[in-house]
């Protein structure tokens, strides 16, 4: 396979997987593990950045949106827009797959052109659109809408409370889905974002249906789940027991993310954090069941953590 080809069938699987919704994202140890995080990447160069700018901005869908007065109008006039946009977007493509590894900036910088020109769509879009005629869209057609109704929809949510769910989660996924900043304290916010976001999803429903959600949502949970039955512990145990560690991974980020401190300090702060953690893991579950966690608490840190 050519290169032109490689990049450009790379291109394409990752332009799948960031306009998907990166919502459980994780760079650095998915479930938590014990290895550190990455402290930093190159900055980009100054010719990438040139790249970008001259990319910026994308050229305006051929037709300018303009409210039509019918529903049946507003849909032409939205297939028009994504037609258009699918021609820049295969043009973009074209481009850099011909430039093959010599791309300025390279692929991250290809999906962040993709990213504004999804965002100039949308924009687009938004001028011909009432706002709930928007929301409609954009909960049927776009990646984020699709993976809400089909989770919510299941657990029988009510319409309004999954409208309010999407929003939030849409929020989230135009903010860092696809953003690649790998640094500590980049992790760090985005984990403090998503965390909000999901307390505040666990506000708008019963407990047995945010279990629910979470058990579609992120794999890990399920094995919790499985955990608090095999060892006889009311449903809610698993829910806690997910809070822990999602404490966990935040404190362990803001440890990472501190700057100043010595390598002695930095494994003293994580070692007083292992210990915690245990001691609050053990408090849902009773030490013995503790012990019997098996993969479930694969992510529980050792107390005699030596991490760096």
């Amino acid at each position: 396979m050519k290169t032109g080809t490689k990049i450009a069938v790379v291109a394409v699987v990752a332009l799948a997987m960031t306009l998907g919704g990166l919502r459980q994202w994780r760079t650095w140890e998915a479930e938590m593990g014990n290895s550190a995080p990455p402290v930093g990447q190159p900055a980009e160069s100054a010719t990438a950045k040139q790249f970008l700018k001259k990319a910026e901005p994308f050229p305006k869908s051929s037709r300018a949106p303009v409210v039509a007065a019918s529903a049946v109008e507003r849909a032409g006039q939205v297939a028009q827009i994504r037609k258009d946009y699918d021609e820049i977007r295969a043009k973009m493509s074209a481009e850099f797959a011909a430039a093959g590894g010599g791309a300025p900036g390279g692929l991250n910088t290809f999906l962040r052109q993709l990213a504004l020109l999804e965002r100039e769509m949308h924009a687009d879009i938004a001028k011909v659109l009432p706002p709930r005629e928007l929301e409609d869209y954009e909960m049927r057609e776009t990646t984020t809408g699709k993976n809400m109704a089909q989770q919510l929809g299941a657990l029988n949510v009510p319409e309004e409370t999954q409208r309010a769910v999407f929003r939030l989660r849409r929020e989230f996924d135009n903010r860092f889905a696809l953003v690649f900043d790998v640094t500590p304290a980049a992790l760090l916010e985005r984990e403090r974002v998503q965390q909000a976001m999901l307390a505040q999803v666990r506000g708008m429903m019963d407990e047995a249906t945010f279990g629910a959600l979470l058990g579609v949502d992120d794999p890990s949970f399920r094995g919790l789940q499985a955990l608090a039955v095999q060892q006889g512990l009311p449903a809610k145990a698993a829910v806690d027991l997910w809070q822990v560690k999602q404490d966990y991974i935040m404190r362990k980020l803001e440890i990472h993310a501190q700057v100043g401190l010595t390598a002695e300090q930095r494994l003293a702060m994580q070692v007083a954090l292992a210990a915690q953690t245990r001691s609050r893991v053990g408090a849902v579950m009773g030490p013995d069941a503790m012990l019997a966690g098996g993969e479930a608490l694969g992510w529980l840190p050792h107390e005699t953590n030596k991490q760096k």
